[in-house]
């Protein structure tokens, strides 16, 4: 089975290719104001480097959110664009979710952090057993002194942020084990579709996936100003 997977929720974009769940080749994407326009030939190299057409995509795979908004519009209208014709099943992935996942093989429980900018964090936190994986703690929208109050109560989490985040995060759990966000996610997302379109949970009409913000993008709020939301 073929996957493509996008993950365009960060400023490190980036896409892969998985054969029966495992990758066969993933790559980082440009970012900012040239990811809508490149994004289409991008994902095209991409397939074409592994001998591959766009019709031969058995699922694609999209993180929807949280992270930047404009980048999760964008992956999720390029590959239902991508699909149209096809009719491919398509499978939305948390970007929590899919961080949590990137360290599934250090076992116990993963809290993956990230920035939502106003002194506020996307948090969550994820328990791996016996190849299961179990929410501990929903995603959500704290501000960061609450986000830590919340995740210090889970001894032995590995907490899983961006440098800057990270450094913030120690200060208030000094003791905690911390891995940086790693530069590529797509292969996570591709794998953790996977395993959910083989429960049975692939969206029933991909023209009907939508973005999980948590944060409503500010030109939805009356009166907002400032950075749009983690934009």
């Amino acid at each position: 089975m073929i996957v493509l997977a996008v993950d365009t929720t960060a400023v490190d974009a980036s896409a892969a290719v998985l054969r029966d769940g495992e990758v066969a080749r993933e790559c980082r994407l440009a970012t900012g104001d040239g990811l809508s326009a490149q994004l289409v030939p991008g994902l095209d190299s991409l397939l074409r480097s592994l001998g591959l057409a766009p019709a031969q995509v058995d699922l694609y795979a999209a993180a929807v959110g949280p992270g930047l908004f404009t980048g999760i519009r964008v992956g999720l209208a390029t590959l239902k664009g991508m699909n149209f014709a096809a009719g491919r099943p398509m499978v939305g992935v948390g970007t929590l979710e899919a961080l949590a996942f990137a360290f599934a093989g250090a076992g116990g429980t993963v809290a993956p952090v990230i920035d939502a900018r106003r002194g506020q964090v996307y948090a969550a936190a994820y328990a791996f057993a016996a190849g299961a994986m179990a929410e501990r703690l929903a995603p959500g929208l704290f501000p960061i002194a609450e986000a830590v109050r919340r995740l210090e109560t889970l001894p032995g989490a590995l907490f899983v942020a961006d440098g800057h985040l990270a450094e913030r995060l120690r200060d208030g759990l000094p003791a905690a084990r911390l891995a940086c966000r790693p530069s590529s996610l797509a292969g996570a997302v591709g794998r953790l579709a996977l395993d959910r379109f083989r429960r049975g949970r692939a969206a029933g009409d991909p023209a009907e996936l939508r973005p999980f913000y948590i944060r409503r993008p500010d030109a939805e709020i009356p009166g907002a100003s400032g950075p749009r939301g983690a934009d």
